[in-house]
């Protein structure tokens, strides 16, 4: 009776491979988990990055228009909500400002349109504004 048993040899060799495998299993898995981690946060930035763009493009847009309108009065007034709850308000108030000489310069106001939101994040503020010099917006006749 010949039985072949494996030799102790080949049985420890076998069980080296497994253990090897199950750790490069293991390194990978970690590496893995690691990169989607570190991709999601780059998909999050890239995300809020494109919003803060939105926002500040509206923003100017919003300045623009209340900087040039021909009808201009001091005051807050709220512009509302856009498609993402970001409320906007105009802020157009009067400054008494003087030249080097002294002298106050009349009409000149401070426009700002300011953009708040309340997000996942805690929300916040943005400002956008100007100064404008009345009679350079007024028709020549």
């Amino acid at each position: 009776m010949n039985t072949t048993r494996p030799q102790p040899r080949r049985r420890r060799a076998a069980a080296f491979i497994l253990l090897e495998v199950i750790l490069a299993i293991m390194l990978f898995g970690i590496a893995s988990v690691g990169l989607t981690t570190a991709l999601q946060q780059i998909g999050l930035g890239a995300v809020r990055s494109a919003e803060e763009m939105r926002m500040q493009r509206i923003l100017e847009t919003l300045l623009t228009e209340a900087s040039k309108a021909a009808e201009f009065e001091p005051g807050e007034v709220g512009l509302g909500p856009d498609e993402k709850e970001v409320y906007y308000t105009r802020v157009i108030e009067e400054l008494e400002l003087e030249n080097m000489d002294g002298q106050p310069l009349q009409r000149m106001f401070r426009v700002a349109i300011r953009a708040e939101w309340d997000d996942s994040r805690g929300g916040g503020e943005r400002v956008a504004e100007m100064i404008r010099y009345e009679p350079l917006y007024q028709n020549i006749q």
